[in-house]
């Protein structure tokens, strides 16, 4: 019996030597966005350098060439979502976060989606996707409305 008693003494000294620093490596929001803004910056930026020229492209039925914009931009988003999901989040915002995490893991499967219609040779369906891709961003900017992102944002205008 003293054994038993002597075990649970030190899981429960384990416990509470462990709760507060976990605690404490939680960041705040505000230190959440800055390392945010610090990945999706360089990132979105090279979406802005992939995708260059693509409507372009579009209008001049020049669906392969947009395909491959399109594929380049979607690896490097996917990547991008995949290195901020790894960020440790602030407690107070970790169900936002999830939520807005479900629409950005959507806008990565919208891209890839995107990007196979156009290797095809359907634009119209490119478009329609593209106007729930628009759509869904705008849903998952509003999640975050109050964290004040910028690179982290979407915005259409840097999709060619």
């Amino acid at each position: 019996m003293p054994k038993s008693i002597a075990i649970t003494l030190c899981l429960a000294a384990m416990l509470l030597t462990t709760a507060p620093v976990s605690a404490a490596e939680a960041p705040t929001r505000d230190e959440y966005v800055v390392e945010l803004e610090q990945i999706c910056k360089p990132d979105q930026m090279a979406i802005q350098r992939a995708m260059k020229g693509l409507r372009a492209d579009i209008q001049a039925e020049r669906l392969q060439v947009a395909a491959k914009k399109f594929g380049k931009a979607s690896s490097i988003f996917d990547s991008t979502i995949r290195e901020i999901t790894l960020v440790s989040r602030p407690a107070a915002d970790t169900a936002k976060l999830g939520k807005w995490f479900t629409y950005l893991n959507r806008q990565v499967s919208f891209m890839h989606e995107i990007t196979a219609q156009l290797r095809l040779g359907h634009a119209i369906k490119a478009q329609r996707l593209t106007a729930r891709f628009i759509h869904n961003g705008n849903l998952a900017n509003n999640v975050v409305l109050a964290f004040g992102f910028n690179w982290c944002n979407f915005k259409f205008s840097r999709y060619g």
